[in-house]
Order: structure tokens, then C-alpha cells, then sequence
């Protein structure tokens, strides 16, 4: 006879874990609180289903340059260019969570509070492993005039090079972030309010002895209420600000720890991923049971040029 708990489940097989297509409460809480559809063009029309799946985005039509006018000119036309970018579903990864069968008597017993607990586990695990996949790509991707040590329409602006990392202290941040602004504006891909940057939490000390620590430098000190992890409520130096442990880095041979910063436009980087397959396998080298996922993901920068890279360390003393 199989006991009932006190939720009335007999085993994880009488849970909603067992149940066809529960990953999909796993997803859903990503589209809820992660911040990479924040700053990516995510508007894809299909269900991603499987890997090396290929899938359409359509970037935002192009129009030519105007041409200088003459009498009885014959006029050349510009042809307007909306191109359906082909983005492949090309990254697979599974995670295989062990359950034990003390874990298991717990989680029939209690399933609410396990369960939130079970999906908040899974989440930070899941998007971990994607901010670090689409920053990076982000990074290596960008236009070579948005990084670097010549960087800007004139290659006049530093932006810091591994090596040479431009020292971020509390007196010369308006200075920084204002380089980062004037790098996408004279590529033409400035859009006041709709600009990212993501920070390292190593950002907070320093921004706390500055003057943008005071409310009236942004002009508000509105909490944020988009629910997204890491997102603050107030703008700094035009871009909506960001905060994140997963920010890429690097220890210098003289043990500094420097960050990539990644500034930009969401239309900027083409990105998809979901959770295709979850199930509940009996484990054979344990008492307990294992619960298998398999993820699949694709990105593609679509304009290189609305994606600003800086390379930073931070002074607090």
C-alpha cells in the first residue's frame, strides 16, 4: 500500500513534477524575471523545439541616404531592406537533479514550499549559464569601433583593453558612462530611454561615494517596478541600469579584477532559448529518483554597432 502524504501525494510520480511539460513553470519564471530579454531582440514568432532548429528574425527595414537634387535629374531609387535574419538554435545543454528519497517523503509532504524552492534553484541555475553565453557573445561580437583603446568615430575614446583597463573611480563616472553614450550616439544607434548597461556588482562601492548616489543627480529615486532581477529604477548617465554577479571578468597578472561592460540597444543581439524536454527517470545507482532537462539556445548580432564594450576596474580607496 502506497501511503498519502499530507498534500495527498504518494511519490514525485503523483506530483505536478511528473507532469508533461512542467519545465515549462521553469520557463516561464525566466521570461518573468531575467533581464536578458531586456536586452536582447527576443521577437520570435516560433516555439523553439528542438536543437539545431532554425528560426526567423526580422530586422527593421533600412532606407538609403538622400541625394543632392538637379533639374531634370533622373532619379536613382533606395530600396528599402527588411531582412529576415536566419538565427540557429545551435546550443544544447541538460541538467540531471538528483532527488533523494528523504527528499522526496519532504517534497510530497510540503509541495508548495518545496516546490517554490525546487523552480527558484532551477531558475538561477538556468540563467547563469545564459548571461554568461549571450554577454560573452555580446563581447566578442561587438563592432571593433565600440571597443578598445580607439574607440568612437574618430578612434579618440578609450575604452580600456585587456592590459590597460581604464581605472573607474567615484570622481570620473559621469566622464565614463558619458564616453559609453557618445561611442552608440556617432554610431546613430542612441535611443533616449531604450539603452542598457550592465554593471558588476563591484560598481555599487564606488557609485555609493559619488555624486550619482545623490537622488537629485538622476532626478528621481523611484523604486524599480518591472519585477526583472537586477534592474534599477533609476537611470544613470542615460541607460537604464542593470546590476549582475554573472558580468564577465578578468584577474590582470597584477590582480586587479577588471569587467567587460556592455552597453547598447536591445534590437541589437538576436536571442532565443527554451527548456524542450524534462522528465522523471528512476535512478538506478541510488534510492531516490533523478529529474533530466534538456535545454536549447541560438543568438546573432544583428548590428554590431549597438553594442558598446568597455573593460573596467574599480578604485574605492
Amino acid at each position: 500500500m502506497i501511503l498519502q502524504s499530507a498534500s495527498g501525494y504518494g511519490g514525485l510520480e503523483a506530483t505536478p513534477l511528473a507532469r508533461p511539460g512542467y519545465y515549462n513553470e521553469i520557463i516561464a519564471r525566466v521570461y518573468e524575471r531575467d533581464f536578458l530579454p531586456e536586452i536582447t531582440n527576443s521577437e520570435i514568432d516560433e516555439r523553439i523545439t528542438q536543437c539545431n532548429q532554425q528560426v526567423q528574425i526580422l530586422k527593421a527595414p533600412e532606407v538609403g541616404p538622400w541625394r543632392s537634387y538637379q533639374k531634370n535629374q533622373e532619379m536613382v531609387p533606395n530600396q528599402i531592406t527588411a531582412d529576415a535574419i536566419c538565427l540557429s538554435i545551435c546550443n544544447a545543454a541538460y541538467n540531471d537533479i538528483k532527488i533523494d528519497q528523504t527528499d522526496i517523503h519532504f517534497a510530497c509532504d510540503r509541495w508548495a514550499p518545496w516546490e517554490e524552492k525546487f523552480l527558484d534553484a532551477v531558475y538561477e541555475s538556468y540563467v547563469a549559464m545564459q548571461r554568461e553565453w549571450v554577454l560573452t557573445a555580446m563581447i566578442l561580437e561587438a563592432s571593433p569601433q565600440n571597443k578598445g583603446a580607439s574607440a568612437g568615430k574618430f578612434g579618440t575614446i578609450d575604452l580600456g583593453s585587456r592590459g590597460n583597463p581604464i581605472v573607474v573611480d567615484k570622481d570620473n563616472i559621469p566622464l565614463r558612462m558619458a564616453q559609453l553614450q557618445q561611442v552608440l550616439m556617432e554610431q546613430l544607434r542612441w535611443k533616449d530611454g531604450e539603452m542598457f548597461v550592465i554593471m558588476p556588482v563591484a560598481f555599487r562601492p564606488v557609485l555609493s561615494m559619488s555624486n550619482f548616489a545623490n537622488a537629485a543627480w538622476t532626478g528621481t529615486c523611484k523604486p524599480c517596478s518591472f519585477g526583472i532581477d537586477g534592474m534599477w529604477g533609476v537611470p544613470l548617465g542615460g541607460f537604464n541600469v542593470i546590476e549582475t554577479t554573472h558580468s564577465p571578468y578578468v584577474v590582470e597578472p597584477d590582480g586587479r579584477v577588471c569587467f567587460y561592460i556592455v552597453a547598447g540597444h536591445r534590437s541589437a543581439f538576436a536571442y532565443a532559448s527554451d527548456i524542450i524536454e524534462g522528465r522523471i527517470v528512476q535512478s538506478t545507482r541510488t534510492f531516490g529518483v533523478e529529474y533530466q532537462m534538456l535545454a536549447v539556445w541560438g543568438g546573432k548580432m544583428l548590428y554590431p554597432e549597438a553594442i558598446a564594450v568597455a573593460y573596467w576596474t574599480f578604485k574605492t580607496n
